[in-house]
């Protein structure tokens, strides 16, 4: 099988070439940085909260820290992608009191506004600034590391010309949503600590629990109770990094049983929950 993968590494930045000859098969990962995904080929559908992207050929993909996110594929097929993932202090040097680098980021509806079109990629110049770091990537020079940051900032500068150019057309996208999947969502997300289950969701959306469950899954490429369980534990992460006991977030994200949270957690993340404190 070909296959080609190249990294660079930093502490707070990562950029990853993957070339299969076949689709691969992805777990669900959560992740505390943004995300830039532009797929070079492959035959992919990208769920994000609730709206689902058919990608083509050089569209890129954009999600921050809360957007719970899966890419399926729908066919076995020539699979190449380029993916930053990178924590805002990166580029917290960059920052200023009039312009903010990560408006396009932080500035959007959780799953809104995520893809980023082929033609409008290859318009801004998007691409050039993937095939660089790439290049330094792999052709090792002194400067790899300096260059590699300046194309990225370039990058996140390009993103937002384009977020504000086309911020009146944003709201004419065509998304592939149901009405009452993104109502759930909403409802979901704002009762993270209380019990939520099928019985519930089907009384107060007026919908049969078989018929919730598939819908859901055609929307969201995730299970109910896997979406569920997985806002709750990034919700966790949250609340841990604020210096919140263990035991008090277990009962904030609705876990009742600490053993159970533990156990759940660890199994995400790859760590126990007091390594985050």
């Amino acid at each position: 099988m070909r296959k080609q993968i190249y990294d660079f590494k930093e502490r707070e930045f990562l950029f990853n070439y993957t070339l299969l000859e076949q689709s691969p098969s992805i777990d669900v990962h959560l992740h505390d940085q943004y995300e830039i995904y532009y797929l070079l080929s492959g035959d992919v559908t990208y769920y994000i909260e609730g709206q689902s992207y058919k990608m083509a050929a050089n569209d890129i993909i954009i999600t921050n820290n809360l957007e719970l996110h899966r890419p399926i594929f729908d066919s076995n097929q020539l699979y190449e992608r380029m993916i930053i993932q990178f924590y805002p202090s990166y580029v917290s040097n960059f920052q200023d009191a009039e312009y903010n680098l990560l408006n396009c980021f932080e500035k959007r509806k959780l799953g809104y506004f995520n893809r980023i079109e082929a033609s409008d990629v290859f318009q801004y110049g998007m691409n050039k600034f993937f095939d660089n770091i790439k290049s330094y990537c792999i052709h090792r020079v002194p400067e790899s590391s300096i260059m590699i940051k300046v194309n990225f900032v370039e990058l996140l500068v390009t993103l937002n010309q384009y977020y504000n150019a086309k911020k009146e057309l944003n709201h004419s996208e065509h998304y592939q949503y149901d009405a009452k999947v993104l109502s759930i969502l909403k409802y979901i997300n704002e009762h993270l600590d209380e019990k939520i289950t099928l019985d519930l969701l089907g009384r107060k959306f007026f919908i049969n629990k078989y018929y919730l469950c598939h819908i859901f899954k055609k929307h969201t490429g995730f299970t109910i109770v896997e979406y569920i369980t997985y806002k709750r534990i990034m919700k966790a992460k949250e609340l841990l990094v604020t210096g919140m006991p263990v035991m008090e977030v277990a009962s904030k994200v609705g876990f009742g049983d600490y053993s159970n949270f533990y156990k759940v957690f660890k199994k995400i993340v790859g760590t126990s929950p007091k390594k985050l404190i």
